[in-house]
């Protein structure tokens, strides 16, 4: 396989490695040294390279995963993936499989499940294939298919199409702007949560805000009580609209709702600057 021909599997193999590591530059890392591994083992001849790049990506994501556990332990406050930044499908719609609500709740899956359940449910290979790629039997990868699934119960609900998620997203800042808390109200879901990502460098709150009460309570204390000047920008990022909020001409967050029933249900804040960053250039991943 020459260079060029790798190039048409780059894309794929940045999407599924992002999945697995809910960081750009880490996927792009995972990438790259997948290319080495394949020049290192003599540009072998393959009939499906495909299945070989695969194998080889979604290992260097599993032995980096088992690592990166250990330093989210000392990580400051609550964990949320870099926004993985694209540009905006026609016709609008959302990737359910790129969303913060997914990679959220998939950090609470090991990584073997976690690499399993993506290969399973996300990229729809065999049992027999993907125990070939993670190293086990097939009956173990149903096992922890399943495990998984229950574990992730509850985030198959059905989720708003794109211009329903934008409508509340847009509300939801003209709100915040004129101090309207009735309407604020009246698009949270009652068990609504908030989860902020400040990586111990932005501030953000250390751990995830649940019910509506308490959401619309932190929020007026941000936004109203001493008001603010920003402005929000719509972006398309994880498969999904979303907004960015810019003070004193810096963007400071990068909010993705997860909306339900006509109801916002989770609310994520990414604060972390080092985060950030990709969205500050603009840089996108294509494919």
């Amino acid at each position: 396989m020459q260079p060029a021909a790798f190039e048409t599997h780059r894309a794929y193999l940045t999407r599924l490695a992002y999945r697995m590591l809910g960081s750009v530059a880490g996927a792009e890392d995972a990438v790259q040294e997948t290319w080495l591994r394949w020049e290192a083992a003599g540009a072998p001849e393959l009939h499906t390279p495909r299945a070989w790049l695969t194998r080889t990506c979604t290992r260097i994501c599993l032995d980096h995963l088992k690592s990166a556990r250990v330093q989210r332990e000392d990580y400051v406050g609550e964990w949320l993936p870099e926004p993985l930044v694209e540009g905006e499908p026609t016709p609008l719609e959302r990737d359910e499989t790129l969303s913060m609500a997914l990679l959220h709740t998939i950090e609470r899956l090991r990584p073997k499940e976690r690499a399993v359940f993506l290969l399973r449910d996300v990229f729809d290979y065999s049992f027999d294939d993907i125990a070939e790629i993670v190293q086990t039997s097939p009956a173990n990868c149903r096992q922890l298919t399943s495990r998984a699934r229950k574990r992730l119960r509850g985030h198959t609900t059905q989720r708003a199409d794109a211009e329903t998620h934008k409508r509340l997203g847009s509300a939801f800042f003209a709100a915040l702007r004129t101090g309207d808390m009735v309407a604020l109200e009246g698009m949270l879901a009652e068990d609504v949560v908030m989860v902020s990502d400040g990586g111990g460098k932005a501030l953000a709150a250390r751990k995830p805000v649940v019910h509506r009460r308490a959401v619309l309570r932190l929020l007026k204390a941000i936004y109203l009580r001493r008001p603010r000047e920003f402005r929000a920008e719509e972006r398309w990022f994880n498969g999904s609209p979303g907004t960015l909020l810019f003070e004193g001409g810096q963007l400071v967050s990068a909010f993705s709702f997860d909306v339900v029933g006509g109801r916002i249900v989770h609310i994520f804040v990414q604060r972390n600057p080092e985060k950030l960053n990709v969205l500050r250039t603009g840089r996108t991943q294509e494919g």
